[in-house]
């Protein structure tokens, strides 16, 4: 199972990287990466549920794929958080740095 929008990222060429971009630039493409990244999550969160509404109503007989869109919400919503926190970390550990 791939994450959608990391292998751009992952297999970006190295002559790519050496070239220089300012910070504004660099803080404008992870914003940009970051809020594509939460509109895919929310998108599987609604997904999940709306699946989930229609088998309690009984439009859905088959709750393998109810099950399978819960679990890669889920995923999905971890996965963040554990960004998040690994942002926060990284963040808390610059601002220990003595300069």
């Amino acid at each position: 199972m791939e994450i959608s929008g990391l292998g751009s990222v992952m297999n970006t060429p190295s002559t790519q990287l050496e070239q220089t971009a300012s910070p504004a630039e660099v803080a404008r493409s992870f914003s940009e990466f970051m809020t594509n990244a939460l509109e895919k999550v929310d998108q599987a969160q609604v997904e999940s549920s709306q699946l989930n509404q229609k088998y309690m109503a009984g439009e859905i007989t088959d709750i393998h794929n109810v099950m399978i869109s819960s679990q890669k919400a889920a995923v999905m919503l971890q996965m963040t958080m554990e960004v998040r926190n690994k942002a926060v970390e990284a963040y808390q550990e610059i601002m220990r740095m003595q300069v």
